[in-house]
């Protein structure tokens, strides 16, 4: 059963800029405006996530015992991971993470809020985080990393259609999901058909591609369907050796669009055959035969059979003579 997250006042708060926990986008977009002060540091931003924190603690745990969440919101948790990495190792973690505490048996606690704190202090190779530790369910936990989604302002479109496909998953209401990304209910219909038409694979080889709205998407979806190319086939197309993730979308796009793609060949299905109930298995290949011998074969059968094969080859050049 889909579960209801936001009650009718969810994100009546003051909005202003966020923590400077993540990189400047690429260039000049539209900005979203984040709905809880502060960002991640505030103390408001804490409260709102674990009902008014009566029931959170400030700790340092374990960086080995924080486990990932379901709801990955980021493509690349790794883009200018060194540039957070080098402050933290020159100036220490000056924000805790928001972590809550799993039921046992299944490890220690979950990541909320902090994810890209949490890669830099494990590239680090920190033993240790500073963390609030909460106890909270799956509605408190979707609730607060909502928050954190609107906090941010340069989280890309198909981030957000990626989110948006994994809270559906994760059973959560279509109307919760759009609160939680902070978007119309007919966008989210929208995102989740964009990422549902690439697939897993192809959005993360393409990367997070700040800027690139939702017609370019379409623009690509459209293309590649007129040429009959499936997520897979697109995906070598993909240039990894560009480091920007809008050149890498750009680049894909010019190529499918340009129709200049030869479309990958199936694979030729193997010839399977098998003799003396089994005993004797063949595998034909467009240019290899393999002959296995089973238990049940006689033991002399794959001798005479190396000689069938010598004597056919000696007639065969024979022939050509």
């Amino acid at each position: 059963m889909a579960r209801s997250v936001f009650g009718p006042n969810a994100g009546n708060t003051d909005p202003e800029v966020p923590e400077g926990d993540e990189r400047p986008a690429r260039k000049p977009l539209a900005r979203r405006k984040p709905i809880i002060k502060g960002g991640a540091a505030s103390d408001k931003y804490i409260r709102a996530a674990t009902q008014g924190g009566a029931d959170r603690t400030y700790q340092e745990i374990p960086v080995d015992q924080v486990r990932d969440s379901r709801i990955r919101d980021r493509i690349d948790l790794t883009e200018d991971l060194d540039t957070l990495a080098s402050s933290i190792r020159e100036n220490g973690q000056q924000i805790p993470i928001l972590v809550r505490i799993l039921p046992e048996g299944e490890g220690s606690y979950e990541i909320v809020v902090g994810r890209r704190r949490l890669a830099a202090m494990r590239r680090l190779g920190e033993p240790r985080i500073k963390a609030f530790v909460a106890r909270m369910d799956d509605r408190e936990a979707f609730v607060a990393q909502g928050i954190e989604n609107s906090a941010r302002l340069e989280t890309s479109y198909i981030e957000r259609a990626r989110a948006a496909a994994q809270g559906l998953d994760a059973g959560y209401e279509q109307k919760d999901i759009a609160e939680f990304l902070n978007v119309s209910r007919t966008l989210i219909n929208f995102m989740v058909k964009t990422y549902q038409s690439l697939g897993e694979d192809l959005v993360v080889a393409i990367g997070p591609a700040r800027g690139v709205g939702r017609r370019n998407w379409d623009r690509l979806i459209a293309a590649m369907a007129q040429n009959g190319l499936s997520p897979q086939d697109a995906l070598p197309l993909v240039d990894l050796g560009m480091e920007d993730s809008v050149e890498r979308f750009q680049a894909l796009l010019k190529a499918v669009e340009s129709g200049r793609i030869k479309r990958p060949s199936p694979a030729p299905q193997a010839d399977r055959r098998e003799y003396l109930a089994g005993g004797v298995t063949t595998l034909r290949k467009p240019k290899q035969i393999t002959i296995k011998m089973g238990r049940s074969a006689p033991p002399d059968l794959l001798d005479r059979i190396d000689d069938a094969v010598a004597a056919l080859v000696a007639e065969y050049e024979a022939d050509q003579d």
